[in-house]
């Protein structure tokens, strides 16, 4: 047990590791950026391995036939498009169906992975706490250097300093943060009160991105701890408390509601992410029952070769998604998935997240796992209103945790542990 124990933890700190340098690692050195998609694929070793221990069970109740059930017609639908329209080579049509499986695929290969009787989870905690520490501490004082010296990059939002430390962008530093921030929630039932300033200087780092995305992560973090963590009623706060809480939110909704007003009626059909998510809906339409296909509509393979879809909707001409300039071209989701699967293929895919999300809420007996869950879900809700969200490689670290989480929750359940 101590071996395994030892050698699990020794991986998820690789795969850690790897994820919070993932973007600058790609940039020394090519490969690197297809560590996302290889993830993906050790579920075939995995599966493998399980079955031969005769572990290999896929459905333990009714609910995963749905799952199973919901993915399958999604994943058909996009293909059967493809098929009807041939819009696009089969190589894009390959990556961006592989693209849209990778979510689920390190998902299942996390969960098979630390699904072992002889892990123990309370002794991987152990190795994993002092470590999480020192990482936090770190990226917090790279923030504040950056912040008094300019120490990475000059980026702005209006009069503001924009941090993103050696980050391509400021979402990458979100996600590191709520991806450090799920797993302090990991450790409540440990640590109790000791998460608070780790996870106050996450907040910071977040909230020094500018970005209104990280507003949404915040938001959702002091609430998951408030109502999830403490248990604590509204009703019950103190009056300062009800105050700051209702001021924040309040903050954080404006900001949101700020971006799309702006995105989705000041820009009009200047904005890229707009005209997307106008015309989803009417590609499904126009192509039903089986919706546009793989790698042509909203996503990242469509650009290259220059999908027709966008020229029938008069597309080509907005910045952003022009042949010569197709930057913003996944900067949506639901619209994505609707146009290239059809409104059966996204019937199917909303299937398979609810019985996911269940499968998530079947934690609340044991709090802090349910808690990092929720914070995790919640993140790639809001990601999915401005970017590729299950589809994006920043989903995979998220993927790769919830796989963990379920693996422990199968764990204590069957052990009869306390939450």
């Amino acid at each position: 047990m101590k071996s395994t124990t030892k050698m699990k933890t020794l991986v998820f700190f690789a795969f850690a590791g790897l994820f919070l340098m993932h973007d600058k690692l790609q940039d020394w050195f090519a490969p690197f950026q297809y560590f996302d998609e290889a993830v993906g694929l050790l579920i075939i070793p995995m599966a493998l391995v399980r079955w031969r221990q005769k572990r290999l069970k896929l459905v333990s109740e009714k609910r995963d036939w749905q799952f199973y059930a919901g993915l399958g017609v999604f994943w058909l639908f996009g293909w059967l498009g493809y098929l009807v329209y041939r819009y696009q080579p089969i190589g894009n049509v390959l990556k961006d169906f592989y693209v849209n499986c990778k979510f689920f695929l390190v998902l299942g290969a996390s969960f098979l992975f630390f699904d072992d009787t002889d892990l123990d989870f309370d002794k991987m905690k152990e190795k994993i706490w002092p470590v999480l520490n020192v990482v936090t501490v770190v990226l917090f004082a790279m923030t504040v250097m950056d912040l008094l010296f300019d120490t990475f990059s000059t980026d702005t939002r209006g009069p503001f300093r924009a941090v993103k430390l050696f980050y391509s962008v400021q979402t990458v530093l979100v996600s590191v943060c709520v991806f450090l921030s799920s797993i302090y929630l990991w450790f409540y039932r440990e640590k109790k009160e000791q998460i608070l300033l780790p996870l106050g200087m996450l907040s910071m780092m977040m909230f020094c991105t500018l970005r209104v995305k990280s507003m949404g992560a915040i938001a959702a973090l002091v609430l998951i701890y408030l109502f999830v963590l403490r248990g604590l009623k509204f009703t019950g706060l103190k009056r300062w408390m009800k105050i700051t809480l209702v001021a924040f939110l309040g903050v954080a909704a404006a900001a949101i509601g700020y971006q799309i007003v702006n995105y989705y009626v000041l820009m009009g059909v200047e904005s890229a992410r707009a005209m997307l998510t106008l015309a989803g809906p009417f590609v499904a339409w126009d192509h039903f029952p089986f919706g546009s296909g793989w790698a042509t509509f909203g996503s990242a393979f469509s650009a290259e070769p220059y999908s027709p879809v966008y020229g029938m909707y008069r597309m080509a001409g907005i910045w952003g998604l022009s042949p010569s300039y197709p930057a913003f071209m996944s900067d949506t989701y639901w619209p994505m998935i609707l146009g290239q699967t059809g409104y059966f293929g996204f019937a199917g895919f909303l299937l398979a997240l609810t019985v996911f999300v269940k499968k998530i809420l079947k934690m609340k007996d044991f709090p802090a796992s349910f808690a990092s869950g929720l914070l995790i879900l919640a993140q790639l809700l809001i990601s999915s209103t401005s970017e590729s969200a299950l589809a994006n490689p920043l989903a995979v670290p998220m993927a790769f945790w919830l796989g963990l989480l379920m693996a422990e929750h199968r764990s204590r359940t069957g052990k009869g542990m306390q939450a």
